[in-house]
């Protein structure tokens, strides 16, 4: 294996009770040639203290008045000198093997290489669950968007961590979270996985994603949680859908997101009169045409394209008719996987 310099970005924000853990896992990689460049984004505890603790040459601190996830980890982007990019959040940690799992599968030409991630409970270091991943090991030459295909059909993970990145790749397709945005995690998973050639998924658990589900659940099923995938819908339609119309895939993914949102509207959503009714006015005016040149088959293709008619009528409708049509009883064959109980903590 090659001696590639590993930049592992860690963005701190009030994780005092769990920081130390994190980085003690970073600290006992197997892999050595790691640099960690952790940021303080404004916390009031004592995360600070804890991580300037750390004596490892290898750990870069940085503190900065609190800006929020994106522009944290983009400033993480900015600060990296390594070969590979790697995403840890402050309350998971690493299998000691996580970064020479994933780096022993590089053979030169992957831009990502996507580890599987073991939910864990923090206080037992329990497995409870594992995030949707392929089974066996894939290497895909996305030349057809053929993991973004795999996502709206099979269901994968969209979190940014526990994937290694080409740095080169990153910085060619000038990509960076976009800031101060709800379910940046979304967005993120559809840019880089639009952008990327190669991609490479492995059946390794390269990381532990620590979860109090019914917290996470409380977290995300409010007015924000609901505008920001909106946000996200809108950012794709303009920026990806409006310039590249012959795409595809473009527009069965935002209406794969649309899928979600009414998902988590039927089972969870508490929201309000004013986000409901920006919901029904997003999903009017993103309203994409369908190119049938895509790798689905014709009941996928026309299970979307009822969704995105179902989309556009009030949101009264949109429960009545997608949960109680018949041609909805489709569903059954897909992995309806609310992934907002995992963005975020």
């Amino acid at each position: 294996m090659s001696n590639f310099l590993v930049s592992i970005i860690v963005p701190c924000y009030n994780a005092s009770y769990y920081v130390k853990e994190v980085l003690e896992s970073i600290q006992n990689q197997t892999y050595k040639n790691i640099e960690c460049i952790i940021i303080n984004d404004g916390s009031t505890d004592d995360t600070l203290d804890i991580i300037t603790t750390f004596s490892d040459t290898r750990f870069k601190v940085y503190s900065q008045e609190n800006k929020g996830l994106s522009d944290t980890r983009n400033f993480g982007m900015e600060k990296a000198t390594g070969d590979f990019i790697f995403f840890c959040d402050s309350d998971d940690f690493l299998p000691s093997n996580a970064i020479v799992s994933l780096l022993s599968t590089y053979t030169g030409k992957e831009d990502i290489i996507v580890g599987k991630t073991a939910v864990v409970s923090w206080e037992e270091k329990k497995i409870l669950s594992y995030l949707p991943h392929l089974e066996k090991k894939q290497a895909i030459e996305n030349k057809h968007s053929e993991v973004l295909i795999k996502n709206i059909t099979e269901g994968l993970s969209p979190m940014a961590q526990n994937k290694l990145y080409k740095t080169d790749f990153l910085k060619k397709n000038r990509l960076q979270f976009l800031s101060k945005i709800y379910h940046e995690d979304e967005l993120w998973f559809f840019e880089v996985m639009f952008s990327a050639k190669n991609v490479t998924f492995i059946p390794d658990v390269t990381y532990h994603y620590t979860a109090d589900n019914s917290q996470s659940i409380t977290k995300k099923n409010s007015d924000k949680n609901l505008l920001g995938y909106l946000s996200v819908i809108k950012t794709i339609y303009e920026k990806y859908y409006l310039k590249f119309p012959d795409q595809s895939i473009i527009a069965y993914y935002i209406v794969y997101l649309k899928k979600i949102i009414i998902g988590n509207y039927k089972h969870h959503g508490n929201y309000s009169t004013e986000a409901i009714q920006e919901m029904e006015k997003t999903f009017r005016e993103v309203n994409p045409k369908f190119n049938d040149h895509i790798e689905l088959s014709s009941t996928e293709k026309r299970y979307f394209k009822f969704l995105n008619s179902i989309s556009l009528k009030d949101a009264e409708s949109i429960k009545k008719e997608y949960f109680n049509s018949p041609v909805n009883s489709i569903r059954k064959y897909y992995k309806i996987v609310l992934f907002s109980i995992f963005n975020s903590k």
